[in-house]
């Protein structure tokens, strides 16, 4: 009865969280948009909610006809779907880095440099006032592309963009197996092929040499892995789990929340079914952390005789993350980076100052509580509210740039129907849902939750965005099957009220009436 109980209440606690915060991004991504532009400041643009509600209908509608009299997803098989989907994605994005001259700009430009530099015997970056000294957190790329550069030679970065197309392709095809072992259903798999693929804002960063994507990839890959692992029990597989979450965090530390998320996982795992096997899984990943970080520092101080320091205190960016700069709540404003070289570089004596600027800034939001809530609105819908994640903004000095309104509508609907769908699965079957569901909610609640506090950033969040759309997919296939289901079961003569009452008893009914009520009480307070 307590191991009953107790497992009801940790799903039950990650399903309230992950409902609130769903249900905080569908009603926000319904009445604004914002637009981030060049230098990164947020223009907020207030949307028609009714307008997505109604775009969300037509999508159900589709849906339903293709599924119902189509039945293209019998006849089409997801392997075959993937394959060409990736093979006119890969062609494409090669097409387009190798004939735009996308070149890497701001911190992209600085992790190739010093990769080059290094290959150079120029051990500047390294030391504590060179780029790497200061954000030791990317020793890890660095690294990887210095090694890299010794095949395609320095700075060829356009041969990195290239790389990162196999990085995308493997992300998807690793969400779309744990879609599959998820929900036990091969449908799902075809129809969540299919939105990630037509998410062209995630496709852009293959142009991003910054390690978003491999270490998207990884993390994704030791997420399948390790479900595999809980199923079959193959050494293979916890194997391949361990080295890509540590490559992921090697990659980009922000993945950092995924391992946290596969530890708690399996923690709650090995308590609550007591599948003890599962030990060995978590003694692995728990050196993956270590390694992530120490396996970088250590081939640092080999070739450079330098070893790494803290450099810029990770509080910062907690404290810059919480300054309301004008235009960009949250964002990058350069904070970091100056309270470290105004203290000579010295991590002990920057991370004392900061030590007191967050605890001016929080003493201040706890006597002005409005601004706080303010602040943290705007924080959030600029991160997670812009339909283009920052995709083209990636594309900004080339000629490439896409500035287009109807590719943001588009997105900005695609947007509102992944959170719409979402949150029907979590009104349909989320409550019912088994604790072998729960890791993509509880890295995308890890996520949500760094990112209020962390510098606020759409190349951070996008990835998190990505793994709603399986989730999305099966609410949108529970509301047409029961659509289909409530037709089947129609009786003839049965009367006019009969049927109204019959179609009022749907979940599918309840959903979009309550979604209309809410909308409209919504819309009664913001306009």
């Amino acid at each position: 009865m307590y191991e009953k109980g107790l497992k009801r209440f940790c799903r039950n606690t990650v399903l309230i969280i992950f409902a609130v915060i769903i249900a905080l991004l569908t009603y926000s991504s319904m009445f604004i948009n914002t637009y981030i532009s060049v230098e990164e400041k947020a223009t907020y643009v207030i949307d028609n909610p009714f307008k997505m509600i109604i775009y969300f209908l037509i999508v159900l509608v589709i849906m339903f006809l293709i599924r119902r009299f189509f039945k293209l997803s019998k006849k089409i098989n997801s392997k075959k779907l993937f394959i060409i989907l990736s093979a006119i994605t890969f062609l494409i994005l090669t097409i387009i880095i190798f004939t735009h001259n996308i070149t890497p700009q701001a911190d992209q430009l600085e992790i190739l440099n010093c990769a080059a530099a290094l290959k150079r015997g120029d051990i500047s970056p390294f030391l504590p006032n060179g780029y790497v000294g200061k954000c030791t957190n990317q020793a890890g790329i660095v690294m990887i592309l210095y090694y890299l550069s010794f095949i395609f030679g320095d700075n060829n970065y356009q041969v990195y963009q290239f790389l990162n197309i196999f990085g995308l392709i493997l992300s998807y095809y690793c969400i779309c197996k744990i879609s599959i072992i998820s929900f036990d259903n091969d449908e799902i798999e075809k129809w969540t092929v299919l939105f990630l693929f037509l998410f062209l804002p995630l496709t852009w960063y293959v142009t991003f040499v910054y390690g978003n994507i491999y270490g998207h990839a990884f993390s994704m890959l030791a997420v399948l892995s390790g479900y595999r692992f809980f199923e079959e029990m193959k050494v293979k597989d916890f194997i391949i789990s361990f080295v890509s979450i540590a490559l992921a965090m090697m990659f980009k530390s922000n993945y950092l929340i995924v391992f946290i998320a596969m530890v708690l996982f399996v923690l709650i795992d090995i308590i609550m079914n007591k599948h003890f096997q599962s030990i060995i899984l978590l003694i692995l990943l728990l050196p993956a952390y270590f390694a992530s970080s120490m396996i970088p520092t250590m081939l640092v101080q080999n070739k450079t005789g330098v070893q790494l320091g803290k450099g810029t205190p990770m509080i910062s960016y907690i404290e810059m993350g919480l300054q309301d700069t004008e235009g960009s709540p949250g964002w990058f404003n350069s904070y970091n980076w100056d309270v470290y070289t105004n203290n000579g570089n010295d991590s002990e004596k920057a991370s004392e100052q900061v030590k007191g600027d967050l605890k001016e800034t929080v003493l201040y939001y706890l006597k002005n509580p409005k601004q706080f809530i303010s602040f943290m609105y705007r924080k959030t819908i600029s991160q997670w509210c812009n339909p283009d994640f920052q995709g083209t903004w990636i594309l900004r000095n080339s000629d490439f740039y896409i500035h287009s309104d109807r590719y943001y509508e588009f997105f900005n609907i695609f947007e509102s129907i992944v959170f719409l769908g979402t949150l029907a699965y979590i009104y349909y079957t989320g409550r019912h849902m088994p604790l072998h569901r729960l890791l993509l909610p509880m890295i995308f609640i890890g996520g949500f939750i760094f990112h209020m506090f962390w510098e606020a950033k759409c190349q951070y969040t996008v990835t998190y965005f990505v793994l709603l759309i399986p989730y999305c997919v099966k609410g949108l296939m529970d509301m047409t099957d029961e659509i289909a289901d409530g037709i089947l079961h129609m009786k003839k003569g049965q009367g006019f009220f009969k049927t109204i009452k019959n179609f009022w008893s749907m979940d599918t009914t309840k959903y979009l009436v309550g979604l209309m009520i809410s909308t409209c009480v919504i819309n009664l307070f913001v306009r």
